[in-house]
Parts: C-alpha cells; sequence; structure tokens
C-alpha cells in the first residue's frame, strides 16, 4: 500500500471512528464497550494493512490481542493472555520462515551471516540477511543501484556513506522484524522513505532540509515490525 492510499485507508478509518464516537453520546451504543470496539477495529485494519505484504507479526500479533481483549466471551481465560501472545509470536516466526516476503528485485549475490562482522561489499546490488546475530557492513561501490537488507532478531549497521550512485536514483529496501536495522547514508542524497510501520519505528537524523540540486533520488522501502530503523545522513 503506497503513502496516498495508506493515508486515505486510516483516514476513513478515524472519520468512522470520530462518528462512533459521537454517536455514542446519544446513546445508541449504551450496551457496547466502545472502546472495546474502537481498539478491535483498529486492530483490524492494521491486520488487513498487512497481509498484501505477507507480516505475520502484523497478523498474528494483533489477533492475538482481540482474543485476549475477549476472552470471557470465548471462553479462553486459560490461554490469556502469555500463552496466546507467545504462539502468535513463535507461529510469526514459523510462518515467515516459511513464506518469506518477497524482495522486489532478485539481488545478485547472498551475504553469509557467519562472515565476520565489517566485511566490505563493491557489489552494486547486494542482499543482506542476518538473523540472530549482529553485523555491520560497508558498501564502498561505485556505482550503487539498490540493497535488500534484512534483519530478524538481531542488528544490522549498514554505512552507505562511500557508496557512488552514477545514474539518478537507487533503492534499499528493509525489512526488519524484532531488530535494529541503522543506516548511515550520505547527507548530499536526496532520501525518500516509504517503509511501513507494524508496531515499530523509523527515525531520520540529521536530515538536511532541503536536498542538494540534482541530487541522485534513494526510495527508502518495506516494514518495520517490533524493531527500529534509523537513518543517520553523514
Amino acid at each position: 500500500m503506497d503513502m496516498k492510499n495508506r493515508n486515505y485507508f486510516w483516514g476513513i478509518v478515524f472519520i468512522l471512528a470520530a462518528i462512533f464516537v459521537l454517536l455514542n453520546n446519544f446513546g445508541i451504543f449504551r450496551d457496547i464497550n466502545l472502546t472495546k470496539i474502537l481498539f478491535t477495529i483498529l486492530l483490524i485494519c492494521f491486520m488487513i494493512k498487512n497481509i498484501p505484504c505477507r507480516n505475520f507479526y502484523g497478523i498474528l500479533i494483533p489477533a492475538a490481542i482481540i482474543l485476549i481483549i475477549y476472552d470471557d466471551f470465548l471462553h479462553i481465560r486459560m490461554l490469556t493472555p502469555f500463552p496466546v501472545l507467545i504462539a502468535a509470536v513463535f507461529g510469526s516466526i514459523g510462518l515467515s520462515f516459511l513464506f518469506p516476503n518477497q524482495p522486489p528485485f532478485k539481488p545478485d549475490i547472498d551475504f553469509d551471516p557467519g562472515r565476520a562482522p565489517g566485511d566490505h561489499s563493491n557489489e552494486s546490488t547486494v542482499h543482506c540477511s542476518i538473523s540472530f546475530a549482529g553485523a555491520t557492513k560497508y558498501f564502498e561501490t561505485d556505482d550503487f543501484c539498490r540493497a535488500y537488507l534484512k534483519c530478524t532478531f538481531g542488528s544490522l549497521k549498514a554505512y552507505f556513506d562511500h557508496a557512488v550512485i552514477r545514474g539518478t536514483s537507487a533503492e534499499i529496501y528493509v525489512e526488519n522484524s524484532f531488530g535494529e536495522t541503522t543506516l548511515f547514508l550520505p547527507k548530499e542524497w536526496n532520501v525518500t522513505v516509504t517503509a511501513t510501520t507494524s508496531f515499530g519505528d523509523i527515525e531520520e537524523i540529521h536530515k538536511a532540509p532541503v536536498p542538494m540540486a540534482n541530487a541522485p533520488v534513494v526510495s527508502v522501502r518495506g516494514n518495520i515490525s517490533f524493531g527500529d530503523c534509523k537513518i543517520y545522513y553523514i
């Protein structure tokens, strides 16, 4: 879902929530727990948003929270809260391994997680995958085109400050789940961030308010689930 459609989606959701709150003051929903209904609607919308991108963390964990909210009605108190949450986390991990997200391009090389941190790469297209580990990668290519960075239960630092873009654009796809991905990008690049977040956060640090003229456009896309992605401009 692109930024424009996502804004429409959440805009309509919150407008409907506002109407629901106003109607509740007239006693129309006096027998309904307003807070539960609104929270459930938001969780369902959140789940729907994550289905196309196959973000299982953003599907199963909200579903588990809904089960916890209605555990009395469903008579499943013995499963809440921790068993159902733990099952949702493990289920998300398993499904992510079985049905991984497909990157928007086919990387030409694979990154071996067993290689020592601090490894350098001069490839124009790179695939870097980290699981239950930490690593630092330095991309020093003189023809950078795209990067696919995946971090699951780990920490990944990726330096692009010595990468050169010959064309007018490049792309970085970040897939972060229960981890932290840190990007170090040249401050001269014109970076646009359209990555989605699912119980995660994206932070841009020291970004210039106005990009330089004729600066290459770099698109940062992907999904951040239960983790953080920090982008430093150096």
